[in-house]
């Protein structure tokens, strides 16, 4: 059997007095390929339950379920795992134990809501712990990132941010390599079979295994036939085979050289079928890795779009500071003069209510959200930093997939508008800005960004 999860006490049958033991209720996990069959014949119990499960992989509805509940906890923990202390960028744990926590965090929810898969995971690659050793070797007193601040609440706020997209690059890498570890090995159940077998069919297995006796005859099978069946099978077959392997009619009688040498023909004749069938499964499955490979480099492309998109974000937050892009006070963001926009008297940034525990926007919400597509219209160089927030209600893991609905749905809004979605980066944080169960924190913040 090729994967059998679950441990099967071996059956025996009773043989020179020996009792056999057995489980009361046996559990098999029956996956694709799996030959479990359920032939077992417990002894000793008044009744034994055999349940098989049927397991198939996941789709992409489950894979995408089970995506966001992983990298909620990993987003979650990322953003907390680093602070910045006097200008050096400091792991809360060693760089060893934030590496074995992230993989605990991935181990620990398979376990807890018992995904079922094919291969357990073994932890996270190389390319992650080097990306968490680049992050605890940050040390902005080294460098002149920030040069350009106006004063040190500047120069502090530039740090945060630098800090967060080395945090954001780091997210996207665990979540890649958790996508890619669903796709290969996420199980889930497609259908159980249930036997119960009780003392009386138990008896019976096992008096037609100790009664066998190979020596003794078979009982006839009475079966009525017709006349021309009857003639059928007392007629003398003079049928030989031909060269081409085809039956016919001969009244020479072939000698046993011929026979040979037919049955030969025949058998490299079906080899050489086999041959091609066996090519035929070699090229399918040289398309099927192509098309997989293709997969997996959209998603990286995607990816890496992101990446970049979060690295323009910093360049112009640099440039902010250096008055080449948003104010740093006062409601305009746009510099006298400037012909790229004939928006004027642009606030830093506007913020989008909800519901509690929604993600839906209301007709107030769309109104300002088609006045935001307007300004974007107008001004090509403009883009979008997109933020979902929640207030303290409920579970923080939760509110932080609530953040990112919302965040989603802003964006979702603004696209379908027809702006291209490289002009928006959106983020989401959940509760973690919040201290109550406040309406003002059921937001998503949209600031203005050239």
């Amino acid at each position: 059997m090729t994967w059998l999860r679950t441990l099967i006490l071996p059956t025996f049958l009773f043989m020179s007095g020996m009792g056999i033991y057995a489980q009361r209720t046996t559990v098999i996990n029956h996956f694709p390929q799996d030959t479990t069959g359920k032939n077992l014949i417990p002894t000793k119990t008044a009744e034994h339950r055999i349940v098989i499960n049927y397991y198939e992989p996941a789709d992409t509805k489950q894979l995408d379920q089970f995506q966001d509940l992983v990298s909620s906890y990993l987003n979650l923990y990322i953003d907390k795992c680093a602070l910045i202390d006097n200008g050096d960028v400091k792991l809360k744990r060693s760089k060893k134990e934030t590496k074995k926590d992230l993989d605990n965090i991935v181990i620990g929810a398979l376990e807890f809501y018992e995904y079922e898969k094919l291969r357990d995971f073994k932890g996270f690659s190389k390319m992650i712990e080097n990306k968490i050793n680049s992050i605890e070797a940050l040390d902005f007193n080294k460098s002149e990132f920030a040069a350009g601040a106006a004063d040190a609440e500047s120069k502090n706020r530039m740090q945060k941010f630098y800090l967060q997209k080395e945090l954001s690059d780091l997210k996207l890498l665990v979540n890649m390599e958790v996508g890619i570890y669903g796709d290969d090995n996420l199980m889930v159940v497609s259908s159980s079979d249930e036997t119960i077998i009780d003392e009386d069919v138990k008896q019976k297995i096992i008096d037609q295994y100790t009664d066998y006796d190979p020596n003794k005859p078979l009982e006839p099978i009475k079966v009525k036939l017709s006349d021309e069946s009857i003639a059928l099978i007392n007629f003398k077959d003079a049928s030989t085979l031909d060269g081409s392997g085809v039956a016919t009619s001969n009244s020479t009688p072939q000698t046993d050289d011929d026979f040979a040498a037919q049955v030969l023909q025949l058998l490299e004749a079906n080899n050489s079928k086999l041959d091609g069938m066996q090519q035929q499964i070699d090229e399918l499955r040289t398309e099927q890795m192509k098309l997989w490979q293709q997969q997996q480099d959209d998603k990286n492309l995607a990816m890496q779009k992101q990446i970049d998109d979060l690295r323009e974000m910093v360049f112009a937050l640099v440039k902010m500071n250096t008055g080449e892009s948003l104010a740093t006070t006062g409601p305009d963001i746009v510099k006298p003069g400037k012909s790229e926009s004939t928006v004027t008297n642009l606030p830093r940034s506007m913020n989008v209510y909800f519901g509690k525990a929604s993600s839906d926007l209301d007709a107030s919400s769309k109104l300002a959200l088609n006045e935001i597509v307007d300004i974007l219209a107008r001004s090509p160089s403009l883009k979008l930093i997109v933020t979902g927030y929640a207030d303290k209600t409920g579970d923080a893991a939760k509110n932080l997939l609530l953040s990112q609905r919302r965040a989603n749905e802003v964006k979702k809004f603004l696209a379908s508008s027809g702006l291209p979605q490289d002009r928006f980066i959106t983020k989401y944080f959940g509760d973690r800005d919040s201290s109550s169960e406040n309406s003002n924190d059921r937001r998503v913040e949209i600031e203005f960004v050239r």
